[in-house]
């Protein structure tokens, strides 16, 4: 049984555990829990989100080719634990998708926030990307996500609003807005090879993940194409080079590297 986990701790607050020594501060276990960890979490019963997700779902396939592993059941989870497990020291309110086990299919979509919070439904479709291959951590499948999340959300009357405008303040400062401008400049760019970027992958360094191999796709372009593409990356590489790391990876094409 595989497993995939990322988690996106960017969007939204999250809260932290906090280790204290003051007197009536309870002392949380450092153990495994002695459920699954994905039972560890409240249940999110939502029929609207799980109808966003398959809607999603449809939306993603015919463009970006079926997930790498076929969706057999989903759950949705709100990211806080449970009262069995209240005592354990697990993270809580973040957002991520994991595969729980890939040869039944089995995925997991951990919410930070409840369906009312006006982040919802934009966290929820960039998680939805994410089924199509969740052993991808890097920052073109990040801003990907990001960029599928604004158009599906655009198109079911989801306001894109605070995330606009989050994006604009920080697409120069921060590498989640950086990978957004960069992947919707690369749309815009080469908008009928942008959704096969991600038929190209390689293994990462990290156990059970992969990478996007940006340059076997680029070699996939014409001479123009290609050259536009290695354009809009190069303006955006300086901080998603600065800020890849053991979470997310970024390879630099060929032409960029010194």
């Amino acid at each position: 049984m595989n497993k995939a986990r990322r988690i996106l701790s960017w969007k939204v607050p999250c809260l932290f555990l906090l280790l204290c020594a003051l007197p009536g501060c309870q002392t949380l276990i450092n153990d495994k829990p002695p459920i699954p960890w994905h039972e560890c979490y409240e249940p999110l019963d939502s029929p609207a989100a799980e109808a966003f997700v398959f809607q999603a779902l449809e939306e993603a396939v015919p463009r970006f080719g079926k997930p790498a592993v076929p969706v057999g059941s989903l759950q949705l989870r709100r990211s806080r634990k449970t009262s069995n497990v209240r005592n354990y020291r697990l993270a809580e309110n973040f957002t991520l998708t994991e595969c729980v086990d890939s040869d039944k299919g089995e995925f997991v979509i951990y919410m930070a926030v409840e369906p009312g919070h006006e982040s919802f439904y934009p966290l929820l479709g960039h998680e939805c990307f994410h089924l199509l291959n969740p052993m991808i951590f890097d920052w073109y499948m990040e801003g990907a996500a990001t960029v599928f999340s604004e158009e599906i959300c655009r198109a079911n009357g989801v306001s894109w609003a605070t995330w606009e405008k989050r994006f604009r303040r920080d697409k120069h400062r921060k590498p989640y807005s950086a990978s957004y401008w960069m992947m919707k400049e690369l749309k815009e760019a080469v908008p009928s090879d942008y959704p096969r970027f991600l038929r190209f992958t390689v293994p990462a360094a990290e156990e059970d993940r992969r990478q996007i191999d940006i340059d076997a796709w680029l070699n996939t372009l014409p001479a123009s194409d290609r050259a536009q593409a290695v354009d809009v990356i190069s303006r955006w590489m300086k901080i998603l080079k600065r800020r890849a790391s053991e979470d997310y990876n970024f390879t630099v094409p060929k032409e960029l590297k010194q």
